[in-house]
């Protein structure tokens, strides 16, 4: 009936239908096809077929983002696809860098109208033959695991042609038909190991350069909580009034409406926290960054935030991580910075001692537009964070699982494959912790495929939150003569809550158990000589993940007491793992 009311008009430009993915006519004159439009099947990629086949090589998407050209490239993977915005980039700039790409896939534009009344003019190129230098990448040395040259038989060869019968474990007493097994044994070890590094990435830091003399223009927000050194805080206000800063304090009480005009907010809500401030696994600077971040997109306040730590990150075996309980923040700024790339700053870790020479490093980081958006100030300078491919790990002695392995969340999907696994590779006794215990959903049948394994298999109800639980179920396996070898920590859950919606019960439920359970396990089994004391984190923590704000500040702990166990020489492993299947 709305539609029947409409007058039609036929069309100037021809029209691709997504009823028939050909070219539309008289049809679109009339109220049955508009409605069939909305009831039938859309062939989008008919109608992209249909116009490759009439020789349009390019295309241009007026929408509000790509989501289109994505889909079209799908189907015409030649064709030039250019969407006129892009989704978190200004429309100008946007629409500018579509018409560049217009231009160079062969559209004819309109340059006189683009430039009509800014006087632009043409200019002559250089006249002389450019520098012709090589900037294509060198072909990699022999021997890198990444060429047709494989590491493992090349490793293999070399001990053979030196006759280093040691570095392939095999004895020289041994005839060559016992000596056989031993090889094929060493290298297929040496095959895993390969693949594993292959696979392995690790955190490292480069400096990077800064302003020497850095000015922060316009008004700043200084978020301050009431239990912060008094020190620390005025080192930060003499430092934002000296580069140029106008500064207002801010409180839970503050009217943001007020300061939309920001030109940036520096929060200190993170410096006070330590590890005897965790409640339930939550430290008192998470929380009040994510209120925060959630007041300011309330507020309409679009400045970036900035959140500083002290001692939260390791740089190098010289710098240790110092607080733990502040690398939450970390976790957090990482899935911020996916979520709110508009309102989201950065995190700046400082270093012990806070002086002027620090001061000035943050604030260069503060002013500058480079991108650098997770640093470390240290004596030296300023260190910016990067992912890169992990050196391949020496060739040692593998972890040998034996006497009795502790895995908390036992009975759930991962606790399961690891205990399965410990059977399978010697393990005498796993003991299976949960909150439910024996009553877990499949713990009766877990117990039994580990014990037809070959290791007997305890299901306890503990709780990993609870300190003195935890410790009276390490004091009787010890009593009874089965002490703890092992430790694998893969109790937690997984989350899907925006950063917007976010509740501080949000925060609780999904790190609890991951955060106090391991701080619990660090505790109580600190004076236990482990061969292994691993934990299960994830890549949400390395690089941050939609949605899991919490999820990622609660592996990043995880990622620091094993960061903090090594300092302190003892086993620590923990694991970012991508996506389960």
């Amino acid at each position: 009936q709305v539609v029947q009311a409409v007058t039609f008009q036929a069309p100037r430009i021809p029209i691709v239908s997504n009823l028939t993915g050909t070219v539309a006519g008289e049809e679109l004159l009339t109220s049955d096809y508009w409605v069939n439009h909305v009831r039938q099947a859309v062939r989008f990629a008919d109608g992209i077929g249909h116009l490759d086949a009439q020789g349009v090589t390019t295309y241009l998407e007026l929408g509000p983002g790509g989501v289109l050209s994505a889909m079209a490239q799908e189907t015409v993977a030649e064709a030039a696809f250019v969407p006129a915005l892009r989704k978190n980039r200004a429309e100008t700039d946007a629409v500018m860098t579509a018409l560049a790409e217009l231009h160079v896939n062969g559209t004819v534009v309109d340059w006189a109208a683009y430039f009509a009344g800014v006087d632009a003019r043409r200019v002559d190129l250089p006249t002389y033959a450019f520098q012709h230098e090589r900037f294509w990448p060198e072909a990699p040395k022999r021997g890198d695991s990444r060429t047709g040259v494989d590491p493992v038989d090349e490793a293999f060869w070399k001990a053979v042609t030196s006759e280093d019968l040691s570095a392939l474990d095999v004895s020289g007493d041994l005839t060559l038909k016992d000596a056989l097994p031993v090889l094929s044994s060493w290298r297929d070890r040496q095959r895993r190991h390969s693949t594993l590094d292959q696979w392995r990435y690790h955190t490292t830091w480069k400096p990077v350069d800064v302003a020497a003399a850095p000015v922060l223009d316009g008004r700043w927000l200084l978020a301050v909580p009431e239990n912060l050194d008094a020190a620390v805080a005025d080192w930060a206000v003499e430092g934002l009034r000296a580069t140029g800063a106008d500064i207002v304090t801010i409180d839970t009480d503050t009217d943001l409406t007020a300061h939309t005009d920001a030109a940036g907010i520096l929060s200190l809500l993170a410096l006070p926290d330590h590890d005897q401030h965790l409640h339930a696994g939550v430290t008192p600077g998470l929380t009040h960054t994510v209120t925060l971040l959630q007041r300011l997109a309330e507020a309409g306040v679009h400045a970036p935030l900035w959140s500083l730590t002290q001692g939260a990150v390791t740089t190098s075996d010289s710098d240790p991580i110092r607080s733990t309980a502040q690398a939450q923040i970390w976790g957090l700024g990482r899935v911020a910075a996916l979520e709110e790339p508009t309102r989201w700053g950065g995190l700046i870790d400082l270093p012990e001692v806070l002086d002027t020479q620090t001061w000035q490093h943050t604030a260069a980081v503060l002013a500058s537009d480079d991108g650098e958006d997770q640093t470390a100030v240290r004596p030296a300078g300023v260190l910016a964070r990067r992912i890169t491919r992990a050196a391949p790990a020496p060739t040692g002695k593998a972890w040998k699982v034996r006497g009795t392995v502790l895995i908390t969340g036992g009975t759930g999907g991962l606790g399961a494959r690891v205990a399965c696994w410990a059977a399978a590779n010697g393990a005498e006794h796993i003991v299976l912790t949960s909150r439910r215990g024996p009553d877990a959903p499949g713990a009766a049948e877990l117990r039994t495929r580990i014990e037809e394994l070959g290791a007997t298999a305890t299901v306890v109800a503990c709780d990993t939150t609870d300190r003195d639980a935890l410790t009276t179920l390490a004091d009787t396996l010890r009593t009874d003569g089965t002490p703890v070898r092992a430790v694998v920590h893969t109790a937690g859950i997984g989350q899907a809550t925006p950063l917007a919606t976010m509740t501080p019960t949000d925060l609780t439920d999904v790190m609890d158990a991951k955060v106090t359970g391991a701080a619990n396990l660090h505790t109580v089994f600190a004076d236990t000589d482990l061969d292994a004391f691993v934990l299960f984190s994830s890549i949400a923590a390395t690089w941050g993940s939609g949605g899991q704000a919490a999820y990622a500040a609660a592996n990043t702990y995880l990622d620091a007491l094993a960061h903090h166990r090594h300092t302190h020489h003892l086993p620590a492993t923990s694991i970012a793992w991508g996506p389960w299947a």
